[in-house]
């Protein structure tokens, strides 16, 4: 499939090369070269992406090519398959690094940017068709998966059950008060904004890449997620993140009142959304076939991890001290 598009795209004699994936990803990537030019050929997997997702990528990159942002696009056919292709962006990625203040204010003008595009005739970012009760549904099935699995496969699991029941009870009052909120507009978003698509160019210009989930979306749903993102939700102190916060915020603010309020209810919801998320893919995981002793998905200790969303979960609308941490170290949803 890949070959097929890349043949159609840029020529029967390029040389075609897997990239190693990432632990995070969901997709494969291909390094193209051809005449000296390099691509990447993008392939997606997930059976309920397959439509949607390289359809949103393209046309983003499409939209976004004057902007020069992100990678140039080459090539998408669906009678072909799920595969895009776009030119290589060339630069660092940020992923596991810690940005400067003038790095984060560089991430919140081209956020900016993107919420100026025009909002006439574009789609609605994945995950936004979503109702807050399908959401609530949702957590409450990945609860009931994870402790079926843990009274088969990890009893010592079934002392965090109780922690995150009491913590999914008080979701109905979060969303009730949620719902007093007037509707935002929706502005264009990239979406999954994790540092590893942030890509800090050779002449010191930002680029972003994994365009498959943008699309029309609160603003304030992508800044929440920004901040509790497991690829960085260690990095940066709530000081440190002002070097964002402030630019961006008071730009939002001058067309939004209520931004502020959403982020602050969107910060109860996402701890809840990561930590049932990362409970619910470690039992695909291993039903997959994989070991989940001392598992890192994002390269930190799962349950270390696991124990920071419970306690910014438990702890909202206030932030966790170092006392609600230690509070939780006797709990551990996998093998260490």
């Amino acid at each position: 499939m890949v070959k097929t598009a890349v043949s159609r795209a840029i020529g029967p004699h390029a040389t075609i090369q897997e990239r190693i994936p990432l632990g995070f990803q969901s997709n494969e990537l291909f390094d193209v070269w051809q005449n000296g030019r390099h691509y990447i050929a993008k392939q997606y997997l997930k059976a309920d992406e397959l439509a949607d997702a390289p359809r949103r990528e393209f046309d983003a990159l499409q939209l976004l090519s004057p902007l020069d942002v992100a990678p140039q696009p080459v090539f998408y056919d669906p009678d072909l398959g799920p595969v895009v292709i776009y030119e290589f962006l060339a630069g660092e990625m940020w992923d596991r690094t810690k940005p400067t203040a003038v790095q984060l204010q560089q991430l919140a003008d081209l956020w900016l940017t993107l919420n100026d595009m025009s909002s006439d005739d574009l789609w609605l970012s994945r995950g936004m068709e979503r109702s807050m009760q399908d959401v609530a549904a949702m957590f409450h099935n990945y609860l009931q998966n994870y402790e079926t699995w843990a009274m088969a496969h990890f009893p010592p699991g079934l002392l965090g059950i109780a922690h995150c029941r009491a913590m999914l009870e008080h979701l109905p009052t979060i969303l009730n008060s949620f719902a007093q909120l007037p509707e935002p507009a929706l502005l264009f978003c990239r979406a999954d904004p994790r540092f590893a698509n942030v890509i800090q160019r050779p002449d010191g210009r930002l680029g972003l890449v994994d365009w498959e989930d943008c699309g029309l979306r609160d603003p304030a749903r992508s800044v929440a997620d920004l901040l509790t993102h497991p690829n960085q939700e260690d990095l940066l102190s709530d000081e440190e993140w002002g070097a964002f916060l402030r630019p961006y915020t008071t730009e939002r603010l001058k067309t939004d009142p209520h931004f502020n309020e959403r982020v602050h209810h969107y910060l109860a919801l996402f701890p809840v959304f990561w930590l049932l998320g990362l409970l619910n893919y470690g039992v695909n995981h291993f039903n997959a076939g994989n070991s989940l002793k001392g598992w890192q998905p994002n390269r930190i200790p799962v349950n270390i991890q696991l124990r920071r969303y419970l306690a910014r979960a438990t702890c909202w609308p206030h932030q966790p001290t170092a006392a609600d941490q230690a509070s939780l170290t006797q709990l551990s949803f996998f093998p260490d």
